[in-house]
């Protein structure tokens, strides 16, 4: 049970979004270096690395679907919904849009006692988008929303999401995120479970595309 409950909370804190490269083989030298291999299951592959010594993993999770841009684009802008496939993402809402290409996200998760629920506030911006490539960053804005007694914060998140063209009707899915999950975790039960978020989440994107 108390696997459970830590499980379920770390695979929030690492959903959504964001900070990417086009995938591990056309990644520079400098970008490169660190990643390690720690699933490779279904047609998902997901790498981690220490993030600047700090004791934080960050993860690259990549992937193929059958959809278009436009499909996978949809979902990704369709915010009330990421529940339905974002591994224990409890509620997903659009707080503020701030242009047509970007808007501020809040999102919960509710926790089995004894660890306290968490929420995250963070700017979606879409970098790119055209028939073939999609590219949206993700980064925290604490700030931008009051704080509740009922969550603690999370203050430090980043990432994005890349949608790559690469055949009629086959698109490559990039993830790369890392998050602080703020609170009393010790970040060694925090990188635990830094696999098993971004792999369910991607295995559920594919079946939603399906």
């Amino acid at each position: 049970m108390k696997r459970f409950i830590i499980s379920s909370l770390i695979v929030f804190l690492f959903l959504t979004t964001y900070s990417a490269v086009m995938g591990k083989e056309n990644l520079s030298m400098e970008d490169s270096a660190g990643w390690n291999l720690r699933k490779d299951k279904n047609g998902i592959k997901v790498y981690t690395r220490d993030h600047k010594n700090e004791g934080i993993l960050e993860y690259l999770a990549i992937t193929t679907v059958d959809a278009t841009i436009e499909k996978l684009a949809e979902i990704i802008h369709d915010v009330e919904n990421y529940p339905d496939w974002t591994e224990n993402c409890e509620t997903a809402s659009v707080y503020k849009i701030l242009s047509d290409s970007s808007r501020v996200e809040y999102m919960t998760t509710k926790v089995p006692w004894p660890l306290e629920d968490r929420d995250v506030v963070m700017e979606f911006i879409v970098s790119s988008h055209t028939n073939e490539y999609f590219e949206a960053i993700l980064r925290s804005v604490p700030d931008a929303v009051p704080e509740s007694e009922d969550y603690v914060r999370i203050h430090i998140s980043e990432g994005n999401w890349i949608f790559k063209e690469i055949g009629e009707n086959k698109v490559e899915v990039i993830h790369q995120f890392l998050s602080e999950p703020g609170g009393n975790i010790p970040m060694w039960i925090v990188n635990m479970f830094i696999v098993s978020g971004p792999y369910k989440t991607l295995l559920n994107l594919k079946h939603l595309c399906q």
